[in-house]
């Protein structure tokens, strides 16, 4: 199934992707350039480019002698000599290449030209595409028409329904109230209908619907944004138990809304449990610092994430530009991502720290 952009042409950035860069072999070349949505300009961005390959290829030979250089950098002058290619652009370009192949990600986040070569790609300018999104669940109900989609910044895209009933009218066995339903409801104002037995069918409707979700998705990790009126946000929530549904829901009737509608009502729900985890990730390193499972010693994250023992690495945004040790924060961020760590972008640490690690160890 095609995972639709609903930002223009620009490509999603996720951590599987970061992996997969981070355990290029090298050497790598990384380069990064401001591009432009249209007009005349468009056609400049390539000339933006070509010195910068230049420089890749000056790089190279004189750091990699034995590395067949116009090989590593073919994807790249393929991209350069493209007319097509730079015609649908955004606000920023980033191109990796090493022997083993090449990526490239079209971006809404301007970058300032540069070039990186070295044994480790310089993912510094995109992580905070991938640090600040957050994947996440969106349950669309209501009486007539359920529909699932997973999403994130720039893409929603809807699932199958499987078990999950698509109407109270595809509920099996629910028109008579169960006693323990009966119970519940007194002590909450869950979903209410007009009647005894219309209530008893919408309650049911929905206790199937949120047992469905939570054995399709207990332990997916991804968080489950609802979208429904607001009566029946008690009646899904009691029943999930390993699926963690948002305290925020898109309230009202989901119906009529489009799928790039209930994104735009979704997206900054997501972005502010996105915006709380970072607080989390500064919470769990102020814990640790000084109990020996944490440093902000650069160097010292370095070595200890070459071995697998960098739990989260967190960088402040300082560190995204910041030349001195460029070379230990990307050899630190490759090896925490190819040894399943997680990283997150902070605006500032405590004690105006550049970065911070909190070891498995």
């Amino acid at each position: 199934m095609n995972t639709p952009n609903i930002i223009t042409d620009s490509d999603p950035i996720h951590a599987d992707d970061l992996r997969e860069l981070a355990t290029m072999s090298g050497p790598t070349v990384s380069i990064v350039i401001p591009t432009h949505r249209g007009g005349a300009e468009t056609l400049s961005d390539s000339q933006r480019l070509r010195p910068l390959l230049d420089q890749a290829r000056r790089e190279l030979a004189e750091r990699y002698p034995d590395v067949d250089a116009e090989s590593l950098l073919a994807p790249i002058q393929s991209l350069a000599d493209s007319r097509r290619f730079w015609q649908t652009q955004v606000d920023g370009l980033a191109i990796y290449a090493s022997p083993g192949g090449g990526r490239y990600f079209r971006t809404e986040r301007d970058f300032t030209p540069g070039v990186t070569v070295g044994d480790h790609p310089n993912l510094r300018p995109i992580l905070p595409l991938a640090v600040d999104d957050l994947r996440f669940l969106l349950l669309a109900v209501s009486r007539g028409s359920v529909r699932l989609f997973e999403a994130d910044r720039a893409t929603i895209t809807q699932l199958p329904l499987g078990n999950i009933p698509g109407s109270d009218e595809d509920a099996e066995g629910v028109s008579t109230r169960e006693p323990q339903l009966q119970h519940q409801a007194s002590q909450n104002a869950g979903a209410h209908g007009h009647g005894p037995r219309d209530y008893n069918v919408l309650e049911g409707f929905l206790k199937q619907v949120s047992k469905a979700v939570e054995a399709r998705f207990s332990g997916d990790g991804r968080p489950l944004i609802l979208a429904a009126v607001e009566e029946y946000r008690g009646a899904v929530g009691e029943h999930l138990d390993n699926v963690v549904m948002l305290d925020r829901i898109v309230a009202g009737s989901p119906k009529a809304l489009s799928p790039v509608e209930l994104h735009a009502k979704a997206w900054p729900i997501a972005k502010a449990e996105a915006d709380r985890r970072h607080d989390v990730t500064l919470e769990r390193l102020g814990e640790a610092v000084g109990t020996g499972r944490a440093t902000h010693d650069t160097g010292l994250i370095s070595r200890e994430a070459e071995v697998g023992r960098v739990s989260v690495l967190a960088l402040a945004e300082r560190a995204l530009t910041a030349d001195e040790r460029a070379a230990e924060l990307d050899a630190a961020i490759a090896h925490t991502l190819a040894n399943r760590g997680v990283i997150d972008v902070v605006p500032e640490m405590p004690g105006n720290h550049a970065t911070g690690a909190v070891f498995r160890y």
